[in-house]
């Protein structure tokens, strides 16, 4: 895995980059590059992680993300207690959400994957179109006639929460407790923001546990009941697996697609003639159109921390057994060894070999699902309000917080060419 690449940069000392301000989220294509300045791996100090390893170009953080034996998520196989990047005082309703198989290892890893892969094939997924419309279509309908209504509080928050209940066959009555859950668990800011999230998740695994239970005795439509009934060669889900599983569910997709949603609006504002491309021929280029979005934008940054599995050198750096790494996904989306002018938006781009839904064995399991909100969310909005305007386009609020990007709020205009010509 490592033969070949030369030990020439031997950065020891953490580096000090401000990952989490608002001008590296409107300006982060410049924070990358001068990231990949550094080195393809590269020290940082991350809050609450501490000190970790980076992976800052295209290469080094494609052959991190495939290398599973090299770069684990389990502890054990490192020499290591506790789950990478968790801190030791979480409480067992936080620990027993580590019991999923985004942090497990092979064959641990296989076997999870097994038995919930089948409920995301495509074509499922594709089945939803129609369903996700009628929900998107519902979330415009109450802010239309609104004079400058919040995209992501009104509409990119709403709709994955509602696709997502639908999706595990939650009962409607129950959006508006997930809706608060959803919204304290991906807060994550510093300090008693993060506790209050914390030490409100076992209220929220407690009622998953209740549902769980209900669909046992009661199987409804759904994937909690699918993944109750779920088998694969004699193998069923634990309780402690199923609790992990419907949380991975509900929330691993939800605020990533939330600021793709966002995200794709605001490319699409600061660039009209990409907008005019679109929407001149919308069914034939959306689906492209929407992988060149999720690129530029790039809405998660990072990968979780994985292990080091042995000592190495890997892509010029030695690397200790223990030691904590992240792929930097943002400074793989820029890199221009592979992206031909990574800092502009080409909707027509082709090949597009992004890795905002990661690779390897870990890819994200709901990507497909993904893609058709994303694209729904933007055909409908616009559809309805085409000729719609950021309200501040010069002041975008961005959440400052390592690994995403995207805005907590984004207020529009939804007739704004009919305003100006009545003025």
């Amino acid at each position: 895995m490592t033969e070949g690449y030369q030990d020439s940069y031997s950065l020891r000392a953490p580096l000090r980059v401000d990952l989490e301000g608002a001008a590296g989220k409107q300006d982060p294509y410049s924070l990358f590059a001068r990231l990949r300045e550094a080195g393809p791996v590269i020290p940082l100090k991350l809050p609450f992680v501490g000190r970790v390893w980076a992976t800052t170009t295209y290469a080094a953080t494609e052959a991190m993300l495939k290398d599973n034996v090299l770069f684990v998520q389990e502890a054990r196989h490192a020499g290591k207690t506790g789950i990478a990047g968790l801190s030791w005082w979480m409480p067992r309703a936080i620990q027993v959400l580590g019991n999923n198989m985004l942090l497990k290892d092979e064959p641990d890893h296989r076997r999870l994957r097994k038995l919930v892969d089948q409920a995301f094939r495509r074509r499922l997924v594709r089945d939803m179109r129609g369903e996700i419309e009628v929900l998107a279509d519902g979330l415009l309908t109450k802010i239309e006639g609104q004079a400058e209504p919040d995209l992501v509080a009104a509409y990119a928050r709403k709709l994955p929460i509602e696709v997502i209940c639908l999706l595990l066959g939650l009962p409607d009555q129950n959006r508006a407790a997930f809706t608060g859950w959803a919204s304290r668990m991906t807060s994550m800011l510093r300090g008693f923001a993060v506790l209050r999230m914390v030490f409100s998740m076992p209220g929220a695994v407690n009622y998953v546990r209740a549902q769980i239970e209900e669909c046992r005795r009661h199987p409804r439509e759904g994937l909690i009941s699918e993944l109750v009934r779920a088998e694969e060669d004699g193998d069923r889900l634990s309780e402690d697996e199923l609790v992990s599983m419907v949380f991975l569910l509900l929330f691993a997709g939800f605020e990533t697609t939330t600021h793709l949603i966002t995200d794709s609006v605001i490319a699409l504002e600061q660039n009209p003639e990409q907008k005019a491309y679109l929407f001149a021929d919308l069914d034939a280029r959306m689906e492209r159109a929407l992988e060149e979005l999720a690129r530029y934008a790039t809405p998660v940054q990072s990968t979780k921390p994985r292990y080091v599995a042995q000592d190495c050198t890997f892509f010029g750096q030695k690397l200790a057994r223990g030691d904590n790494i992240i792929g930097l996904l943002a400074g793989a989306n820029y890199d221009p060894a592979v992206f031909v002018e990574p800092q502009t938006l080409k909707l027509d781009r082709l090949p597009n070999p992004h890795l905002v839904f990661g690779t390897g064995i870990h890819f994200c399991l709901g990507m497909q699902l993904a893609r058709v909100e994303a694209q729904v969310a933007l055909a409908r909005l616009y559809a309805r309000f085409p000729d719609l305007e950021l309200a501040e386009p010069d002041n975008i609020p961005w959440v400052t917080r390592f690994g995403l990007r995207g805005a907590y709020a984004l207020p529009l205009r939804l007739n704004a060419v009919r305003s100006r010509r009545a003025a």
